[in-house]
């Protein structure tokens, strides 16, 4: 996906999301449960090494105040580009995060996560066959978006602070909320 689909791609969705009668989270509901799917481009020194992001995750959310406490879990596989002589086959993400989803109009919110990824990266060792080096740290993604009906549509970063550096995407996630 080339950089310029998935600006005109996340601009189409927020303008269908703003055309469409909104109905956010129900607020009068305390607790509910999304699924997520996600497609980024990595930053950074990231994008030296991968050239596409794609994952899906958990969301549990809890009313509380103008907005809801999130709990987020799931993976993010981070796949490499293709160079002569590379041995990485792919990177899988796996965070868990905690924060706060505050709705500014409905259906507007933005949102702000905390918390640790796993990083592992898979690739081929010296006979050829495959292994893989882990690492983990720090990990925060702050994201806008829009709710309507049970649909979410949001452009989010994160970023995961390791050992070496970091590594950072900037996606857009399609959620459905229970």
């Amino acid at each position: 996906m080339s950089k310029l689909s998935f600006a005109a791609t996340t601009i189409f969705c927020f303008v269908v999301a703003g055309c469409i009668p909104a109905n956010a989270q129900k607020e009068s509901k305390k607790f509910s449960v999304g699924f997520g799917f996600e497609a980024g481009l990595p930053l950074g020194d990231a994008k030296d090494a991968y050239h596409f992001t794609a994952g899906s995750n958990i969301r549990f959310s809890y009313h509380a105040g103008p907005g809801f406490v999130t709990l987020t879990t799931g993976a993010t596989v981070w796949l490499p580009k293709s160079d002569a002589g590379d041995d990485t086959k792919a990177s899988l993400a796996i965070p868990i995060k905690a924060g706060y989803k505050y709705i500014l109009h409905k259906p507007f919110f933005v949102m702000g996560e905390l918390g640790y990824s796993s990083f592992k990266v898979y690739y081929k060792d010296g006979n050829g066959d495959l292994a893989k080096s882990t690492s983990g740290g720090f990990t925060y993604s702050p994201a806008v978006g829009v709710n309507f009906n049970a649909l979410e549509i949001a452009i989010k970063y994160e970023a995961t602070s390791l050992t070496g550096g970091t590594v950072s995407n900037v996606a857009l996630r399609l959620g459905v909320n229970f």
